[in-house]
């Protein structure tokens, strides 16, 4: 966090520069950003460990999840991966996590090419923005618990929205979206193992974090983190 130079995610085309032209963009492009700055960093942050695709990882230690909007259907990466004729194994890591942090029309969706067509692909939380459900199997034991984090207040504790016009009903749209399906599957059975870190104040498309912030975030995450675990039985 301390490395990252936030607002150079924000790889903006030239066009963009044009208010007037913006929205062009935006229907042509089907996003402000491209997103590529994303991809690159993940790379190279993973390719200092040694880490580039799937293969270079055991077998079911990451799964990342996007939606696959031409098929309108969840996309679990790597696990789907065959149903489009590709190798799990040769599929890079960083690509995987650019699909699942494509916001709509905020970054440009990614194209997943097949044989036969190329699919768009954006953020996962338009379909299940929580997806603690990929670890939980009916009738099996767990042999690890497993803890989930979740960036936002529990659901009595979300302010109502003020609606008065299409943009503002745009985004709230998109937010019930996120967080509706997986607030039906956080039960009380699974609230006792994630930890809740309220976002009060802080956008998801706030990249101009000053240092301040930052410190203020991880300070933040440490702190519900130490609280929760102290109560926290498996």
């Amino acid at each position: 966090m301390n490395e990252a130079e936030m607002d150079a995610f924000l790889d903006s085309r030239f066009i963009l520069k044009v208010p007037l032209l913006r929205w062009l963009l935006l229907y042509w492009k089907m996003g402000l950003f491209k997103g590529d700055f994303m991809e690159y960093w993940i790379n190279h942050k993973l390719a200092l460990k040694g880490v580039s695709t799937f293969g270079d990882l055991p077998v079911n230690s990451l799964r990342v999840v996007a939606s696959d909007i031409s098929n309108g259907k969840l996309l679990v990466l790597p696990d789907d991966l065959p149903k489009y004729g590709i190798d799990p194994s040769t599929f890079s890591i960083a690509k995987a996590v650019r699909m699942s942090c494509s916001i709509p029309y905020f970054f440009e969706p990614v194209k997943l090419k097949t044989a036969t067509n190329a699919n768009l692909v954006v953020d996962g939380g338009v379909l299940s923005n929580f997806p603690m459900w990929l670890f939980d199997k009916e009738n099996v034991k767990k042999v690890r618990p497993v803890i989930g984090i979740k960036l936002s207040g529990e659901d009595h504790d979300r302010p109502v929205k003020e609606i008065d016009n299409a943009i503002e009903m745009f985004g709230a749209l998109f937010e019930t979206m996120k967080d509706a399906h997986d607030s039906r599957y956080i039960s009380r059975k699974h609230e006792k193992n994630i930890i809740f870190i309220p976002m009060k104040g802080v956008m998801a498309t706030e990249f101009q974090l000053t240092d301040e912030k930052k410190a203020m975030l991880i300070q933040r995450g440490r702190e519900y983190a130490e609280v929760f675990l102290k109560k926290w039985s498996y």
